[in-house]
């Protein structure tokens, strides 16, 4: 019995050393610095410090991972299964295994890279407005009219498709067209 007793307290000690490692590596590969080690995702991240989700609001408030915006939050299964695809083929194509994405060539494809379930993580007000402070009055119309509503119509429509760099300067990632080129 002495045996069982101290191979389940051994199995537990190990299975929460292995959890903890996981939730600290998935934090720490979703984190600005990690994403922008890699060259070509520099442009993004010097741009988005000049975003309002990026700091430069009045608040100095900002999305501290990448993962914020770019992995779905329906789901933890569905939130580590993108982010093991995203990594994989990332790590493929900097092996030269596959072709390398071109973000200048992809850029008004951000509906596919950036989640509504991101963005109404945190802007839950959208959904629910009487949990939102300071939600002005006509925010949940104008949500129910040019998102709700067509979404629930079939129509294929996102949060980016309206709130991106071009319709809302300094949204996301500022000039980051410009700053591709470079």
């Amino acid at each position: 019995m002495k045996k069982i007793w101290w191979a389940v307290l051994g199995g537990a000690v190990l299975g929460m050393g292995i959890s903890f490692v996981a939730a600290v590596l998935v934090d720490k590969t979703g984190q600005p610095q990690f994403c922008t080690s890699c060259h070509e995702m520099k442009p993004m991240g010097e741009s988005f410090k000049f975003s309002v989700h990026g700091g430069n609001n009045p608040q100095g408030f900002s999305a501290h991972h990448c993962t914020d915006c770019h992995l779905p939050h329906d789901s933890l299964i569905g939130y580590l299964w993108k982010k093991g695809l995203s990594g994989l083929r990332d790590g493929l194509a900097h092996s030269g295994l596959i072709k390398r994405v071109d973000f200048k060539e992809n850029f008004w494809e951000m509906k596919k890279y950036t989640f509504d379930s991101g963005c109404l993580k945190c802007h839950e007000g959208i959904k629910e407005p009487e949990k939102a402070v300071g939600l002005a009055s006509n925010i949940k119309e104008i949500h129910e009219k040019y998102y709700w509503e067509p979404k629930k119509a079939g129509k294929d429509i996102s949060c980016v498709s309206c709130h991106n760099d071009y319709t809302h300067p300094n949204f996301a990632h500022p000039n980051l067209l410009e700053r591709l080129d470079n």
